[in-house]
């Protein structure tokens, strides 16, 4: 039988982060997201390290991150995916350097990638229902290239982001924030918010069902079905708008 709280994690989520996903993609920060899910990721392990509170240490982490990387602004001369690459693979070597210190390393690390979908509790759901519409919010008073505007826009990032890795894993996250967007981007600009939650739903739900039937990870089996569902989106889009 399948898990409902899984099932409702996944379908949460992709209530928020498309919507999201699609004011990375019109300002061009791809990397942004998966650099402060990585980001967030090491402060979970180093909480998980110190018997601490690995929320409340991703947290922080992820806090510190964005009003270091607000810094740079869309004048700065540097490259803002290089940057945010750059401290992805940081983020990512100090995450591994954190777990290979702790006994079960390949599990901690492989929880961090995939999430622990199929643990959620009702409070957990709570959170990351709450997280994401102050994200939403948030991401509002992010609009005007200033550094406050740039601290709302990634701390509307980050506060999505945190309780999200922990329940669906980096990956998903990721791919969420991503895929949808593609989907509906149309002649250089966003398309339709809501085709892209849309997709997002659809993929969780068959996902979630798929990995039940057939006994797949929950997570890989989210990332495979959206990526499905966003190319047959895109590819029945574009026949449609040629056939016009």
């Amino acid at each position: 039988m399948i898990l409902w709280f899984s099932l409702a994690a996944c379908l949460l989520v992709s209530l928020f982060l498309p919507l999201l996903g699609q004011k990375i993609l019109h300002r061009r920060v791809i990397f942004i997201d998966l650099a402060l899910a990585q980001v967030a990721a090491v402060g979970y392990a180093l909480g998980v390290a110190m018997d601490a509170n690995g929320m409340l240490f991703a947290g922080v982490v992820t806090a510190v991150t964005v009003l270091l990387i607000a810094t740079l602004s869309e004048e700065s001369d540097l490259p803002k995916e290089a940057v945010m690459g750059a401290l992805y693979a940081l983020a990512a070597s100090l995450g591994m350097m954190v777990l290979a210190m702790m006994p079960h390393a390949e599990g901690q690390m492989m929880e961090l990638l995939f999430g622990s979908v199929l643990g959620v509790t009702e409070v957990e759901l709570v959170i990351i229902a709450i997280a994401g519409v102050a994200a939403l919010l948030l991401s509002k008073l992010g609009r005007k290239d200033s550094y406050g505007g740039r601290v709302a826009f990634y701390g509307a990032l980050a506060v999505a982001v945190v309780p999200a890795i922990y329940a669906v894993g980096v990956i998903l996250v990721f791919a969420m924030l991503v895929m949808p967007g593609l989907a509906v981007w149309r002649n250089g600009m966003n398309g339709s918010a809501l085709q892209a939650v849309a997709i997002s739903l659809v993929a969780s739900v068959c996902g979630l069902f798929f990995s039940n039937q057939f006994d797949y990870p929950p997570s890989s089996a989210v990332v495979v079905f959206l990526a499905a569902t966003a190319l047959l989106w895109r590819g029945t889009s574009t026949a449609i708008n040629r056939a016009d």
